[in-house]
């Protein structure tokens, strides 16, 4: 069951300690990941964020991370999220143009998700962790939102932000409005494709209806459309 949680304040902290499950299963991960990695030779191994624990109340978020391999937590994801203790945490900047479409971004073909399609966002990482442990999470969505579509959360104007609760996913959702119409966004983004050689992200797509949901989405997804399409 997804539950949808208004926010206006975050505490994130990543603390010492590992993760078990990595530990315990070191052998089959990394037979797990060999296999990903002989299929997809672009994806890398770096270190990652995994949640292991979240509080929504009273508009305050508050959440506790670990640092482990991706390698990690992509076996935990696909061999059905065994550990129930944790979830995957991630900040999603919900990105408006001036004439009223969500961006949602198509995953390339050489990533894990190839096909999926949802709001442009990304794992958090250990540079995100500042000096006193707490969690950049909205620095991670700038950075995620840029480096994926060119577009920069500097200059777009704040709105509402959601947690949304979906079993082992955390979405941490927040609403940016951009002065650029939806093709401007367009061919920002169609310049940054063509600089790079492998660009995460296939194509961009305007979503400016609930009806607009389809089986790439995942629930999340759906739930920030859903959300903030209907209250504009």
């Amino acid at each position: 069951m997804i539950r949808i949680e208004l926010v206006t304040s975050l505490d994130l902290r990543c603390l010492d300690g590992g993760w078990d499950f990595s530990h315990r299963n070191r052998e089959a991960i990394d037979r797990h990941w060999q296999g990903i990695a002989t299929e997809k030779p672009a994806l890398w191994n770096g270190q990652v964020l995994l949640c292991t624990g979240a509080t929504a109340a009273n508009g305050h978020f508050a959440a506790t991370f670990t640092e482990t391999d991706y390698a990690s937590f992509v076996a935990w994801r696909d061999w059905g999220r065994p550990d129930a203790s944790v979830c995957n945490c991630f900040g999603v900047a919900a990105a408006f143009s001036s004439d009223g479409a969500m961006v949602l971004g198509v995953m390339g073909g050489w990533t894990l998700n190839a096909g999926k399609a949802y709001p442009p966002s990304g794992t958090l990482e250990p540079k995100d962790v500042r000096p006193d442990g707490t969690v950049d999470l909205f620095g991670n969505m700038r950075t995620e939102l840029l480096e994926e579509t060119g577009l920069d959360l500097h200059h777009s104007t704040v709105g509402d932000m959601v947690a949304i609760f979906e079993g082992p996913r955390l979405a941490i959702a927040r609403r940016h409005d951009f002065a650029l119409s939806f093709a401007e966004m367009e061919k920002r983004f169609a310049e940054l494709s063509a600089s790079e050689e492998n660009p995460e992200l296939a194509a961009i797509e305007p979503v400016r209806a609930a009806s607009q949901i389809d089986s790439r989405m995942p629930p999340y997804a759906a739930e920030i459309i859903r959300y903030f399409i209907s209250s504009t």
